[in-house]
């Protein structure tokens, strides 16, 4: 007996000597971190991008096996020319990682091992909430509410350096921008183009060739995001449609639109599709992916459009969230489309915009300036009718330089009370728009100052706006609660004029009233004493809170007719 225990005790301490031999020497790499490792093949080839893929299988801890690939990346720092494969990896478990690198020519590649260790684990990209999909976590199990903002950042990297520097000042935790330029550039600039420039004075570009310089600057636009607790968001994907519309904003002289237009599946777009997936994939802070922006519907009908979605979701090992802007429910028209493509539903986030008509009042909002996307009906309808059970995010609503922002609470609470996320710009295709000389980090569409100079100081952004300020408070309030356990409840709530109402029904309530007034709360099914306090939207501060019981209907009044917002908690 004693010998067997002995025996069994001896092959334990030498299996776990074997663990731990093994993984002596591993780089370590903390969970949901970045790894990355080199491979050098010197074959010839004609064009690296598309003539070989840098293959890898992974194998964790626990024994399951995930297959990625990796990019071509010239000589590593951005030089168009070289022999640096590299292969980019974000661990999900604890542990001893092994993988296996090889060519698809055969050329020789290598294998290796890593130690992803839970100290200085990183955040991890969106997930829905599975307990309530209005809401995002984290891998790691925290609830996140993002507080975003958007910035045109296509041309250097003093426009996202000061993208940057403005979210860290003002608390900003998402910065929604393009992850790449595939379509805006310059006469006598420097190219930051994803393609190559073949001849500037012809305006051609090589589709084949992809410029190493643009793309090592949004590395670096990600990895210092990150650095800074900042997710990135892409506003745009590769959907295969580069240019076509050539002079509508900038000056013809001062811009060029490549121009080509093909299929997401033609072989180059998939070879681009790989590449950013290849080289973005693994930052823990890209939020989502972004399969196109609204030009999506010119280009792509619903079979296509879901095709690609599935292509996209099938070449990420990470389980990142797919979004396209409008593609469920877009100028009228209910497309489902994100909901129909074959990928768990927990994988989806819509992204709106409010210069389309709502599934209940298909003839609003036909034009960004419309009145009625000043009012906050509209925005809490279309929070509620682009709703699928999974999360949604206004992208185009909540921006104060075109003019479909004159009432920013309207929007802001509209969505809030519906159980949607805000993004806030103030980007205007003119930076001469007359109160918006500071409206926008990134130049729009016309250079009045060279790239490598400031536009404007990061306090200068938004100095004529307001929005951005009340959607911190906003988010603040809301990151008081327990708002992951609330739904839209408009059925609850009655009064003198309109109001929308985010509750937790029997324990915590939200009401927004536009126009302040009387505010009736239904808590006739509730039991016990509730306490009662008027939120100020604009500054953040609250009224002194009253007493109202539970049982019956509860009638307040707001201090006057501005726009308030009703907290009601549970004693």
């Amino acid at each position: 007996m004693k010998n067997k225990i002995f025996r069994k005790l001896r092959n334990a301490v030498l299996f776990l000597a074997a663990v731990y031999v093994s993984g002596c020497g591993a780089p370590s790499v903390p969970l949901y971190g970045l790894f990355e490792t080199e491979v050098v093949n010197k074959t010839r080839y004609d064009n690296p991008f598309a003539e070989v893929e840098l293959r890898a299988e992974f194998i964790s801890p626990s024994g399951k096996k995930v297959d990625f690939f990796g990019f071509y990346d010239g000589d590593g720092k951005g030089g168009q020319n070289g022999h640096i494969w590299k292969q980019r990896f974000m661990p999900n478990e604890v542990g001893l990682w092994r993988y296996t690198l090889s060519f698809t020519d055969g050329s020789p590649a290598k294998d290796g091992r890593f130690q992803c260790v839970a100290k200085g684990a990183r955040p991890g990209p969106w997930q829905q909430d599975p307990d309530n999909p209005h809401w995002f976590k984290t891998p790691v199990e925290e609830h996140f509410l993002p507080l975003a903002m958007y910035a045109n950042c296509l041309f250097a990297p003093i426009n996202w350096q000061d993208a940057i520097g403005w979210c860290k000042e003002r608390q900003y935790n998402t910065l929604i921008v393009s992850t790449f330029n595939t379509w805006v550039w310059a006469k006598e600039w420097e190219n930051v183009l994803a393609f190559v420039a073949t001849d500037a004075s012809k305006k051609e570009v090589d589709y084949e060739q992809l410029n190493l310089k643009m793309w090592h600057q949004w590395d670096r636009m990600i990895k210092t995001a990150g650095k800074n607790g900042i997710y990135i968001g892409p506003f745009n994907g590769p959907k295969g449609t580069y240019g076509g519309r050539r002079g509508k904003y900038p000056p013809v002289e001062l811009a060029y639109w490549p121009q080509i237009s093909q299929g997401w599946d033609a072989p180059f777009n998939i070879r681009l599709i790989r590449y950013l997936v290849a080289r973005q994939g693994a930052y823990w802070n890209l939020a989502f992916w972004n399969l196109c922006n609204t030009e999506m519907y010119h280009h792509l009908d619903e079979e296509q459009a879901i095709r690609y979605g599935e292509y996209f979701a099938s070449v990420t090992p990470f389980g990142r969230m797919i979004t396209a802007q409008d593609i469920e429910q877009w100028h009228n028209k209910d497309r489902r489309w994100l909901s129909k493509m074959d990928f768990p539903s927990s994988r989806k986030l819509n992204t709106v915009q409010t210069s389309v008509g709502t599934l209940g009042n298909p003839n609003v909002g036909a034009h960004i300036d419309d009145a009625n996307w000043q009012q906050a009906h509209p925005n809490n309808q279309l929070a509620l009718d682009s709703y699928n059970n999974f999360p949604v995010l206004t992208t185009e609503g909540l921006w104060e330089g075109q003019g479909r922002a004159k009432q920013p609470l309207r929007i802001i609470w509209g969505f809030v009370t519906a159980a949607a996320h805000v993004m806030w710009a103030v980007w205007s295709y003119d930076e001469g728009i007359e109160g918006h000389r500071y409206g926008s980090i990134g130049r729009g569409w016309v250079p009045v100052r060279p790239l490598n100079e400031h536009l404007f100081r990061v306090d200068q952004l938004g100095v004529d706006c307001v929005g951005d300020e009340q959607l911190k408070i906003a988010v603040d309030y809301l990151s008081g609660l327990e708002y992951w356990k609330m739904n839209p409840n408009n059925q609850l709530v009655a009064g003198s004029t309109e109001a929308y109402c985010l509750a937790q029904p029997g324990r915590r309530y939200t009401v927004y009233a536009p126009n302040g007034g009387t505010v009736k709360l239904d808590l006739s099914r509730a039991k016990g004493t509730f306490s009662a306090r008027w939120l100020d939207p604009r500054v953040g501060s609250f009224s002194q809170s009253i007493t109202v019981r539970g049982g019956k209907w509860a009638s307040l009044e707001s201090p006057d007719q501005k726009d308030w917002v009703l907290d009601v908690a549970l004693e």
